[in-house]
């Protein structure tokens, strides 16, 4: 992971709502919520917006497609690590975590600034094509929890996946047939200082899984599953990990409950 300091031609972006940017974020950083990459046209949430919303968002921001884009947000990255995906996902290489977050920044001595600047705008497109590898459908999904051929994480919380809790947007409460559940923040000190834990403590969260096995990862709306594939990805060279935008919220919409 290179130091933030070392990376010229980078926009910092906080993945915080608005109210809480302007209460305090990294000095020279810009906002953007979750909410501004979700596509509202379905009838259920949570669905990542599309390509030409992503590029008009990131130009109106002042980011140009040369950027290394660092994200931050105060969750353990986890919504910083939902625009992660997407920004991989539809091409765009130059793209990093802040280790730790905000909590970590503050922890370590770094300054927050409440100025609120205005960007000026700028030309950001996708230079490379949309990386498929990284996502997956609902039919493979369906696939795979019928023929078992790919390892289905359900990285919600126990509650969600027992049913015991149902959140807001999804029709009917469980999870999916022959998904093992490992809760996400099981991969980060998430009552310290929120960085990712070492190599060897993060593979024994992951001990049962087949590294030659496709795995597939989901949640409520495709964020704490974008966090464990990057996780896997990133930080344990797992090699062929999908994430099910979709998540609970559109299999819940799609399916029959049993």
């Amino acid at each position: 992971m290179a130091r933030i300091d070392s990376l010229r031609n980078s926009l910092i972006i906080d993945v915080r709502r608005p109210a809480e940017f302007e209460g305090g974020h990294i000095t020279g950083s810009v906002n953007l919520w979750r909410d501004q990459v979700t596509d509202t046209s379905y009838s259920y949430g949570g669905m990542m917006a599309t390509k030409n919303q992503i590029e008009e968002l990131l130009s109106s921001l002042g980011a140009t497609s040369t950027d290394t884009l660092i994200l931050y947000d105060a969750k353990a990255d986890v919504d910083a690590a939902r625009l992660w995906w997407i920004l991989k996902f539809y091409g765009h290489q130059n793209v990093r975590l802040l280790n730790g977050g905000l909590k970590c920044w503050t922890k370590i001595g770094g300054q927050l600034s409440t100025q609120k600047d205005s960007p000026a705008y700028a030309e950001f497109t996708f230079t490379s094509n949309a990386d498929s590898s990284i996502h997956a459908s609902i039919d493979q999904v369906r696939e795979a929890s019928e023929s078992a051929s790919s390892t289905l994480i359900d990285t919600r919380s126990v509650a969600e996946y027992s049913g015991e809790v149902l959140k807001n947007g999804a029709a009917w409460p469980g999870h999916i047939e022959s998904a093992i559940n490992i809760d996400w923040p099981t991969s980060v000190d998430y009552s310290g200082d929120h960085r990712f834990l070492d190599s060897d403590s993060l593979r024994l969260v992951y001990s049962e899984l087949d590294r030659e096995k496709p795995i597939i990862t989901y949640c409520h709306s495709g964020v704490r599953s974008a966090h464990t594939l990057f996780v896997l990805t990133e930080l344990l060279g797992y090699e062929d990990v999908r994430n099910y935008d979709g998540s609970w919220t559109e299999w819940s919409h799609l399916t029959q409950q049993n």
